[in-house]
Formats: C-alpha cells, sequence, structure tokens
C-alpha cells in the first residue's frame, strides 16, 4: 500500500503539511474517506443519497439554486428529509441564483418547515442592500449528520446535469469526504449561517461538535479546509507555496484564470526549475471578458515551458490542483479577482497519493479532450486577439 511517508518526502512530510495548514489557518486532520466525484453525473446522485440518507441534519450550502429539474430533484430531496424529522437548513446566493433560473427557491423550502436563507438579499426598494453586491456567497458545500461533507465547484443547476439527460454537462469536480475534517466544514458553514443572519461570524460550535466524537474513516487521507473570506489570500498563498515547492509536477485547472501577479510568478519558477506544469483552461467561457484576459497571461508561461490546454467542450467549470500526485486542491475558488478578493470560498486540500492518482488520471482524461497551445503560434495570433485580451484585461479587475 502506498502511504504518505513513501510518497513525494517533502510535500507529504509532516512539517511540509503544517506549514500549509498554517498558511490556511486550518487545523490538520488524520483519517479520510475521500471519493472524487466528477460532473453532475456522479455528484448529484451521490449528494442526493447522502440527503436521503440524514438521520439528524442537513445543511446544504451553494451560490445557484435554480428553479429548474436540477432544483427541483433536490428539493424534493431536501423537503422528504425534514418530512422524516431531520433539521434542514439551506443557505443561498440570490444573486447567483438570479443568473440562472432562480424563482421562488426560499419561499417553497420555508413552506416545508425548512430554515432557507438567503445570503445577502438585494432589493429594489432598499438601495443600500446594493452595497452588498461585491461580497458573495461562491461556496458549494452539503454536509450531512456532521459526518458526510461534499464540496467543490459543482451548483445546483440544469447546466451541470448530464448532458444525455438534457443537462448542460459542465466539467466539474467535487469531492466527498468522511473523518474529522467534516468538523470544520461543518463550522464553516455555522459561520456563513450567522453572517447571513447578520450576526458576527465567530460562533463557537466546537464544544457541539466534538472532533473526538467523529469517527476516522480509517483512511489514510490528510485534509484541511482552505476557507477564504474577502481580503484574506488564503487560497492564493496556498497556490503560490505549492507551485514553489513542487518537484516533479503541478496540474491545475480552472475556470477564470486570471491569476495575481505571485501565483503567475509561482508558477512561471516552477517550470523553469523543471517542474512539468501543465493547466487546463476553457476554451469557450461562459464569461468571455474572463476569457480574455486569461489568454493575456499565457505568454510568459509558455515562454516559461509551461504546457497550456484549452478545452474543446461545454464550459469547463472545475478548480482544482494536484501536486507531485500527492496533494490536491479542490474547492469553489476560481484564480480569479472575484473569488480571491471579493467573494466568500471553500475548498479542501487532500493530502493522499490514492486520491492524486485519481485526479492525475481525470486530468489525463480531460487533456484528450483539449487541445495544447504551441508557443511560437500563439505568439503570432492576429493583432485584434491582443487588443481584445488587453482590454479585457483592464475590465477583469471588476469582475
Amino acid at each position: 500500500m502506498t502511504t504518505l511517508a513513501n510518497s513525494s518526502p517533502r510535500l507529504a512530510s509532516a512539517r511540509a503539511l503544517l506549514d500549509l495548514a498554517a498558511l490556511a489557518q486550518a487545523p490538520l486532520r488524520y483519517g479520510h474517506s475521500v471519493r472524487i466525484l466528477r460532473d453532475g453525473a456522479l455528484a448529484f446522485p451521490a449528494m442526493i443519497a447522502a440527503i436521503r440518507s440524514a438521520r439528524r441534519s442537513v445543511c446544504f450550502e451553494n451560490f445557484i439554486m435554480a428553479h429548474d429539474d436540477t432544483g427541483e430533484e433536490f428539493a424534493k430531496a431536501l423537503e422528504r428529509a425534514r418530512r422524516r424529522g431531520v433539521h434542514v437548513r439551506v443557505l443561498y446566493d440570490p444573486m447567483g441564483t438570479m443568473l440562472v433560473r432562480g424563482g421562488p427557491v426560499g419561499r417553497r423550502l420555508r413552506r416545508v418547515d425548512i430554515e432557507a436563507r438567503a445570503f445577502r438579499p438585494l432589493s429594489p426598494v432598499a438601495p443600500w442592500s446594493w452595497l452588498r453586491l461585491r461580497h458573495r456567497d461562491h461556496r458549494k458545500l452539503l454536509v450531512v449528520d456532521e459526518a458526510t461533507a461534499v464540496l467543490g465547484g459543482i451548483c445546483i443547476s440544469d447546466h451541470w446535469a448530464p448532458a444525455e439527460r438534457g443537462g448542460g454537462g459542465w466539467r466539474d469536480t467535487a469531492v466527498l469526504i468522511r473523518g474529522p475534517a467534516v468538523a470544520d466544514l461543518q463550522l464553516a458553514f455555522e459561520r456563513m449561517w450567522r453572517r447571513a443572519h447578520g450576526r458576527a461570524p465567530g460562533v463557537s460550535v466546537t464544544q457541539e461538535i466534538q472532533i473526538g466524537s467523529i469517527p476516522s474513516a480509517k483512511g489514510e487521507a490528510a485534509a484541511f479546509v482552505v476557507g477564504d473570506r474577502p481580503g484574506t489570500r488564503r487560497v492564493a498563498a496556498i497556490y503560490e507555496w505549492l507551485a514553489d515547492h513542487a518537484e516533479e509536477s503541478l496540474e491545475l485547472t480552472d475556470a477564470y484564470f486570471v491569476a495575481p501577479s505571485g501565483v503567475l510568478q509561482a508558477l512561471i519558477r516552477a517550470a523553469r526549475r523543471g517542474v512539468r506544469v501543465r493547466l487546463l483552461l476553457p476554451g469557450r467561457n461562459n464569461h468571455p471578458i474572463a476569457g480574455l484576459a486569461a489568454r493575456r497571461i499565457y505568454a510568459p508561461l509558455l515562454e516559461a515551458g509551461a504546457g497550456i490546454h484549452e478545452w474543446n467542450g461545454v464550459m469547463l467549470h472545475a478548480k482544482t490542483a494536484v501536486v507531485d500526485g500527492v496533494i490536491s486542491l479542490i474547492g469553489s475558488s476560481n484564480l480569479d479577482p472575484l473569488s480571491l478578493h471579493r467573494n466568500y470560498e471553500l475548498n479542501v486540500l487532500v493530502a493522499d497519493p490514492a486520491v492524486g492518482s485519481r485526479m492525475r488520471e481525470l486530468f489525463a482524461q480531460d487533456l484528450r479532450a483539449a487541445a495544447r497551445l504551441d508557443p511560437a503560434e500563439w505568439g503570432r495570433r492576429p493583432l485584434r486577439a491582443k487588443v481584445a485580451e488587453a482590454v479585457a484585461t483592464l475590465f477583469s479587475r471588476f469582475l
């Protein structure tokens, strides 16, 4: 059996993991069972099954809770859980939900005695509420019975449903985790729940959620939560650290790669010292400005020897990284100004060679549906493309 000790010595060492956890300001936990969920095709059934299995509590938080077939399926599952006597709480972002088919999500859930809150709602008759527009809840989290959690980049919308079932078929990644770090995810939910109610987030629920009372999942995976809120810059710091300490490989997937200078320079340094740096990014972006701004920073990466691959399918929405095949980062944070400076985000870092191997398998599969950019051809792209990228970069800071 492959263990942390005989995988990548530098990144898997207790000292390295503690340093990473210190950057995230999160406790490092051991003994997790981790399952990678590719796309809504796997994530949605796993989440519905978890809700159906709930006996005590369901805590559900998502940027988008759409009024479509997918949203209806989740609403029914949550309603059934509540009728069984499960304590159900739902937190959604009304701004994100308005971007798709919003509908009366909260009202429907509250009719069956589910506690549903919109995070910092906007009101046309309360102009001051629009000051809340800048900082949104972009997190995607499900915690069931304080024992099982699912998080990643997948929203509750038909965009993420399988194309063969009439959905959008967006490419995304989530992770199902059992073990001690679930308590930290529960705490993360409690803090956002209080923020949505206009209260101070520093709620102490650790007395109610005893880490020792959550059994080890008898897995080897170490893990910790990487939460980010406006101004903390924790995710960027994690990416910079991983790039600077990678020894062999760094495989990064991102939907809106408008990376800050620190992350960009760390990736360039890694590529120049011989680390195999590969980026998988959307070929067609649902936010064209972000897509064009991302292409503005391709050149220095290509010059340093990094490989850039553009996804040929429908929207690539995943936010993941795997380093040296042993450290995996999965969550809601994009490497763009919106995620890194303005939104509330939630990710998990997993140290485990088995999880890293699965992540690398998925990355290799994705590359078969992507085109690698040729550095020479990229330098010869039309002037109009370069001008469009420069203009988009000016606006990207407002994304």
